[in-house]
């Protein structure tokens, strides 16, 4: 009798059929790996979008991105943000007027995924960041003349006693912050006072070029006087006092130094918008948005 060698085993069929499910499997697993990897590249890319107007007046905007530099043509700026930026840093200059800078702001976003508008200020014209219409980010053109009066008006140079009703010690202010720091004697003594800067302008008795006059309020804010009806008491016999006087001065010097400026030098950005000398006196405003 004949023994038969059987072996178990597959056949041809089988294995065509196997080798057919590993190659789908290997295909797809391909196509996954292939769109991952380039994800992971494209995370870790950075580069910038300009928005500006040029010595003719032109509307120009590009992209860079590993230092190549990408021009867009359009008579709008439109920023669409990268889908693999991780964060999005705006900032925005106004137009600089005769003899004053624009007003630089910034503000960071972890991410925008809607196009982004921008309209770069004309000379004295604010520049805006807009997405569906509504802003996000404004920068106010350069300023006109400052008087005391004047809210961009809020470093004081110098400040001095014009009067003080009691003598128990050496007057003095100084600004603190936003708030004006005030030594005096009342009637009860020698007091510290802080006064918001805005509340010295606001209820100042009369001011004249970079200089105001404000008379103290304590006494009658002390026994509930509102400091609008104060002021309409100062002068009236039997009313309460009014401890000292002083004369503040306020730097109304306009900048001439554009802070956008200052921050594409410090990035080391000297083509492009910075040629542009945006937001100069003069000259119009920029955005430049970083990732």
């Amino acid at each position: 009798m004949v023994k038969k060698n059987l072996k178990p085993g597959f056949s041809l069929f089988e294995a065509c059929v196997v080798m057919l499910i590993v190659g789908i499997f290997v295909a797809l697993c391909a196509n996954a790996y292939s769109k991952r990897h380039i994800t992971y590249q494209e995370s870790d890319g950075h580069g910038r979008y300009e928005c500006y107007k040029n010595a003719a007046g032109t509307l120009m905007q590009r992209y860079v991105e590993n230092n190549n530099p990408r021009n867009v043509t359009g008579t709008t700026c439109v920023f669409r943000p990268p889908r693999y930026a991780k964060y999005l840093l705006l900032n925005a200059i106004g137009g600089g007027s005769a003899g004053d800078a624009g007003e630089f702001k910034s503000v960071f976003y972890s991410s925008l995924d809607k196009p982004i508008t921008v309209e770069p200020g004309n000379v004295n014209g604010a520049t805006t960041i807009k997405i569906d219409g509504s802003i996000i980010l404004s920068a106010e053109a350069g300023r006109g003349s400052m008087n005391a009066a004047s809210v961009g008006a809020d470093v004081i140079s110098q400040c001095n006693f014009t009067y003080n009703k009691f003598n128990c010690g050496t007057p003095r202010c100084e600004q603190d912050g936003l708030n004006l720091s005030i030594a005096f004697c009342n009637d009860s003594g020698f007091v510290t006072n802080k006064i918001p800067i805005t509340d010295i302008k606001k209820y100042r008795t009369s001011y004249s070029g970079n200089k105001l006059v404000y008379r103290d309020l304590s006494d009658f804010t002390g026994h509930g006087i509102a400091p609008q009806d104060a002021l309409a008491l100062l002068d009236i016999a039997g009313s309460y006092d009014s401890f000292y006087t002083i004369e503040v001065t306020f730097d109304t010097t306009l900048s001439s130094v554009s802070q956008m400026e200052s921050y594409l030098d410090s990035l080391g950005i000297v083509d492009g918008i910075a040629s542009a000398q945006p937001g100069r006196p003069g000259k119009p405003g920029a955005v430049v948005i970083i990732w």
